[in-house]
């Protein structure tokens, strides 16, 4: 039973199969065995909490990057909710929104029309106690006057260094070695920490899931290198590590795995990079390939500390850029311009970092950039999940509370966010933690339609058609977030692909859904990297599917799509990538309503605050869309009989060492080695 338990959660079956066709069944039996022992441990103690338990997995959608009162910049917007607040929020209640009138009672109120399946506030740890200490019991110190005359823009001068400066350094107001605000910090992060813990499941039905989490905010010369830290459960360090303590993304992954060494069992960790399209290329790591060895290990670290990337957020999207790297017209979506200085960067883009990962692969053995697609809202008003374009309020306080700043200059290019969507058994910390650091995670633009993808070169033909397409695609392929590996011979694997629309709620039905697109990125025998689009199934749109000057639709699209497909340039020697991008019929951006609503003529004249409705400036239409991580396609020689029983004793002797690397935070390193010497790094990664 053991074992049966244990394959079924390592879905080994299209690897082993694998190596079966290829003749080498000494490496395949090898292979499962060492998995087998491997997962041994795991399978004794897993097993179903909820009553509400898949075994195929179900789709639970959540926001895991969202801001209250306690990060500096949505105090100084007047922001006046927390934590709590954020997660009563995401279960269906209604939250205040400033202004706040003379009694200091909210003037606006926010209700999700469907509540979130989980949630994770991100507070900044950057100014976490100075914040704090300026906006609870105000001191009288200057250094506080931007908060108390809610001036961002004082806030952000006279703290800044502790966020933009390289080294970064904390004001004297935090007193000698920043004491008073690392203190102070300790117990905002306490209230963070309980708040989670409160909202986790409370009532006992798995309806709701919260993670504890928080967001470090390196902004070199304001460069966004930004990542939301993601605990697996309640064993968390004592402090979050700021850009202060760990000034680069690799000494803030040591940082974070001492820090849970001291903590001991439970505490594991993931990241999540987000806002590249803000980070001037700099925010993926870079690697030096003159030292292959110490590349090679942080390459490891990375590719298992960070299994996540997001694409889309209130600050624009990052999956590509038209013209860099991309001629794919649909990479034109939620772009944010912020002018010369942040624009031109190919590695600002999340493609573009895949890409780039499958060229380090063959130079350093692992790909660093191999990252599972998500998105979220970076709300700033403690509102997880609220994206709707019919229903936007904005997302940062005083700073767009009307229609009119919403509307103003930059804001008008920001949109309501995205979701991030989890393929896990069951709604509890453990599974969907386990689902993101498998990759079996989806973005969408901020609607709900369901996407399955499963790829393998023995998934049967046939399965949009069958009713048992996610068993099979489970027993004889890998989901998204998965990875295929290729011999010399082998043919082209299959495909498939299912959605179906957002359901919608009552009064509000879902978008029906217009095509599948599957990209494809590959490196060729030249070391040059190549993307493709192809349109797998559905249409798309008539440019009269939606009327701007109404926001009515024609109805026109798709409530389920399902399509197989074969690379017909399949090439077994390329390490190849690919994903689906499920776009639904076009309807009226938030803009375009906010304008229509206010009864905005643009052959008469425009009223005041209202000139994005007529420069241009901004899309009248959106086409919302979800798209999964990728399946990746790794080459590997194919060996004979007796090579392949060499490999296959050298796995399973691999597997029986394993068990000797004592687990620390979400990586694992031997007894022995330096807490942060990258060559101790011995990253686990599971199937």
């Amino acid at each position: 039973a053991m074992v049966s338990i244990t394959i079924r959660k390592l879905r080994v079956g299209a690897r082993s199969s694998a190596l079966l066709r290829s003749g080498c069944f000494p490496f395949a039996l090898a292979f499962v065995i060492g998995l087998i022992a491997q997962g041994a441990a795991q399978a004794q103690v897993s097993g179903p909490i909820c009553a509400h338990y898949d075994e195929d997995r179900q789709p639970f959608f959540g926001d895991v990057h969202v801001h209250t009162r306690l990060s500096f910049d949505a105090a100084g917007f007047d922001v006046r909710t927390g934590p709590r607040d954020a997660y009563r929020f995401a279960r269906g209640e209604a939250i205040d929104l400033p202004p706040y009138d003379a009694m200091g009672d909210a003037t606006r109120t926010h209700q999700l029309r469907s509540p979130l399946d989980f949630a994770a506030v991100t507070d900044h740890a950057e100014l976490l106690g100075e914040t704090s200490l300026c906006t609870t019991n105000p001191l009288s110190d200057p250094a506080c006057v931007g908060f108390a005359n809610l001036n961002p823009g004082s806030v952000f001068s006279t703290f800044g260094p502790a966020i933009f400066e390289t080294p970064p350094s904390r004001h004297p107001l935090c007193g000698p070695g920043g004491v008073f605000c690392t203190s102070q910090a300790q117990s905002v992060w306490d209230v963070i920490r309980s708040a989670a813990d409160e909202f986790e499941d409370p009532d006992g039905d798995c309806g709701f899931s919260s993670l504890i989490a928080y967001e470090w905010t390196a902004a070199p010369l304001r460069s966004m290198h930004h990542r939301n830290v993601i605990f697996r459960g309640g064993a968390t360090p004592a402090l979050p590590l700021s850009y202060v303590e760990a000034s680069s993304v690799e000494s803030l992954w040591n940082g974070l795995r001492d820090q849970c060494a001291l903590v001991g069992a439970g505490c594991e960790f993931l990241t999540i990079p987000h806002n590249t399209n803000f980070s001037r290329g700099e925010s993926l790591p870079l690697f030096d390939l003159g030292d292959l060895g110490a590349a090679a290990h942080f390459a490891a670290l990375s590719e298992y500390t960070e299994p996540l990337a997001e694409l889309s957020q209130h600050k624009g999207d990052s999956e590509c850029e038209f013209g860099l790297g991309s001629s794919d017209p649909e990479c034109d979506f939620g772009k944010v311009d912020l002018g010369a200085s942040f624009g031109g960067y190919p590695r600002s883009f999340i493609r573009n970092g895949l890409k780039e990962g499958l060229v380090l692969e063959q130079s350093l053995g692992t790909n660093p950039h191999r990252y599972g697609l998500t998105s979220s809202t970076d709300s700033h008003n403690s509102m997880p999940g609220a994206t709707e374009e019919d229903n936007y309020p904005g997302h940062s306080g005083i700073g767009d509370d009307t229609p009119e700043k919403r509307l103003n200059s930059t804001w008008a290019q920001f949109s309501p966010g995205g979701l991030i969507v989890l393929w896990a058994e069951e709604n509890t910390r453990d599974s969907l933690f386990e689902a993101m650091r498998r990759r079996e995670a989806y973005s969408t633009s901020g609607t709900r339609p369901t996407v399955r993808f499963f790829g393998g070169p023995d998934l049967a033909p046939g399965l949009c058609s069958a009713g048992n397409l996610v068993s099979q695609g489970y027993a004889d392929g890998v989901p998204m977030g998965g990875r295929i590996e290729a011999t010399p011979s082998s043919g082209s694997p299959r495909f498939v692909v299912m959605a179906n629309q957002d359901p919608g709620t009552t009064g509000f039905p879902g978008t029906p859904l217009s095509e599948i697109q599957v990209i494809k990125g590959w490196v060729d025998s030249q070391g040059i990297t190549h993307e493709s689009v192809t349109s797998i199934s559905g249409t798309a749109p008539s440019p009269l599917a939606v009327d701007p000057a109404t926001c009515q639709t024609d109805g026109s699209g798709f409530a389920t799509l399902c399509a197989e497909w074969e690379d017909p340039a399949f090439d077994p020697t390329e390490h190849a990538f690919y994903y689906v991008r499920v776009l639904e019929s076009p309807t009226c951006r938030w803009s375009q309503r906010l304008c229509l609503d206010a009864g905005v003529d643009c052959a008469l004249e425009v009223p005041a605050g209202f000139e994005a409705c007529c420069s241009g400036s901004v899309p009248e239409t959106i086409q919302e869309r979800a798209i999964s991580s990728p399946i990746w396609v790794r080459p590997v020689p194919e060996p004979n009989f007796l090579v392949g029983l060499w490999i296959g004793a050298v796995v399973l002797l691999t597997k029986r060492r394993t068990a000797l690397i004592r687990p620390v935070g979400s990586v694992a390193r031997t007894e022995g080695f330096g807490p942060r010497t990258p060559s101790s790094i011995c990253c686990q990664e599971p199937d």
